[in-house]
């Protein structure tokens, strides 16, 4: 889960692993996959990744069946290997 600056618990528990934000997005684990909430705690990008890392100019890097690429802040695929 998540709290604010203030101590305050802000979105429950409830993921295998959580990450910090980026870019307004967190990148969360549920059942061995990483997908994406918002602010809200609401799952933007539905975990589906073996792996990702945190957006930075708008991309994150994602890894899926050992495919590793780059996707936008709706989990599109926008450049990845062959």
């Amino acid at each position: 889960g998540y709290i604010d600056k203030a101590g305050k618990l802000v979105i429950n528990p409830q993921f295998d692993g959580a990450y910090p934000f980026s870019e307004g997005l967190a990148g969360v684990r549920v059942g061995g996959k990483c997908g994406f909430i918002d602010k809200a705690g609401k799952l933007v990008i539905n975990p589906q990744f073996d792996d990702a890392g945190s957006f930075n100019g708008g991309l994150a890097s994602a890894t899926l069946g050992g495919i590793v690429g780059y996707i936008d802040k709706t989990g599109r695929y926008v450049w990845k290997s062959q």
